[in-house]
């Protein structure tokens, strides 16, 4: 067997996530099917981690064991691309160690959260504009909202901003890095971090937005993300799933990838 590693690119609106899963099509299910298409063997693909429904990426990063033969990885991103759906592309393809693990190995993610807000000027999306961003038809006070975010990096208990459900024995989390990028009524937000919860980002940026709207202050925000922290009154909300991508996996000294393997706009 031969292990190789591939980014890929993927628009999620019409998928129940990363993960395989019986409930409807996923990202996952949707490579292990065109990869036994190509090659005649149902092969088992290990992601670097899920990404939730609706949420796309720049760069997710899979690894696979092929059996030894006429398969490299020009020939198996190309064959994979054939029979995949023109919503996920396999976009570069290495030959990696046979210790390689592509959710192991991970030293850092990077995840975008792009959004538009009427900051006040009633401003109005096209329909015809990009469809990875989330869009906020109110006014957000930028200041206070900056404010808040200086409250994620460094380890953190994150035991409200997840879903009930999924809440971990241990929610501590390590935000490494939270940057801002504003481009005329365009707002990125950076997160790094190693890992993070279930829907751990889209609930920090629904904290963002709440505060930006008046709804919730920054004093309640950093008494949340205290350990041992008592549930909110009006319980934390998700932002919308199309403005957050998961834009780049880091491997440290064992990436098998350049830094930048797609375009991002």
């Amino acid at each position: 067997m031969k292990r190789f590693a591939f980014t890929v690119n993927y628009d999620g609106r019409g998928f129940q996530g990363w993960q395989q899963q019986r409930s409807g099509p996923t990202v996952q299910g949707a490579i292990e099917e065109s990869i036994l298409r190509l090659t005649g063997k149902s092969v088992r693909i290990s992601g670097s981690g899920r990404t939730d429904t609706g949420v796309s990426a720049w760069g997710q990063v899979f690894h696979c064991d092929i059996e030894e033969g006429r398969w490299t990885e020009e020939t198996l991103r190309r064959g994979m691309n054939h029979f995949l759906p023109l919503s996920i592309r396999v976009i570069l393809g290495r030959h990696v160690p046979d210790d390689f693990h592509a959710r192991h190995d991970v030293v850092r993610k990077i995840y975008r959260y792009h959004m538009t807000s009427s900051l006040g000027s009633g401003y109005t999306p096209s329909p015809l504009g990009s469809p990875y961003i989330a869009h906020f038809h109110y006014p957000l006070d930028l200041e206070r909202m900056r404010e808040t975010s200086a409250l994620f990096p460094g380890v953190r208990d994150y035991r409200h901003f997840t879903v009930r459900r999924s809440l971990p024995p241990d929610s501590r989390r390590t935000v490494d890095d939270l940057h801002w990028e504003i481009k005329s009524d365009r707002i990125a937000f950076w997160i790094v971090g190693r890992g993070f919860l279930h829907m751990m980002i889209r609930f920090m940026v629904g904290a963002l937005i709440d505060v930006g709207r008046g709804r919730r202050t920054v004093q309640e925000v950093n008494e949340l993300l205290m350990e041992g922290s008592l549930d909110p009154k009006v319980p934390l909300r998700p932002a919308p799933p199309e403005g957050l991508s998961l834009v780049r996996v880091l491997y440290g000294k064992r990436d098998p990838f350049p830094p930048f393997p797609g375009e991002i706009p």
